[in-house]
């Protein structure tokens, strides 16, 4: 399961408003859709929240997941006329069949290694 929350949401609100706001929640949406396969889950759970569940992956294929969404996302921002870059912090929670674990706890997991994630982001910008 990869989570990812958009970055800066907030601050493209303030700056440029709640309709560009809404606009890049649309673009980030499409870029997942156009990233991954029709096969694959994909789902808006909250107001910049997204959790993609891939189909047939193994735990060698994570990188390749999130690879695949940071190249769409550049891609995204090369072609994008605009003063700010869309972004997006990811956790990834691997599903065993054999586990007991259940959708909430992967999603509690993601969710958590999505704000690591952001966390090192921030501070990696200072």
């Amino acid at each position: 399961m990869l989570y990812a929350d958009m970055d800066n949401l907030k601050i493209i609100n303030d700056t440029y408003g709640h309709k560009e706001g809404d606009r890049v929640i649309v673009e980030a949406a499409h870029i997942l859709k156009t990233t991954y396969r029709e096969s694959d889950i994909i789902a808006r759970i909250g107001g910049d929240e997204f959790v993609v569940f891939p189909i047939r992956i193994d735990g060698d294929e994570i990188e390749t997941i999130i690879s695949r969404l940071s190249d769409s996302i550049e891609e995204h921002n090369g072609i994008a006329q605009r003063e700010y870059k869309l972004s997006m912090s990811v956790g990834i929670s691997p599903y065993d069949p054999e586990s007991t674990q259940s959708v909430d706890d992967l999603l509690a997991q993601a969710d958590m290694l999505m704000y690591e994630h952001k966390k090192a982001k921030k501070e990696a910008l200072k």
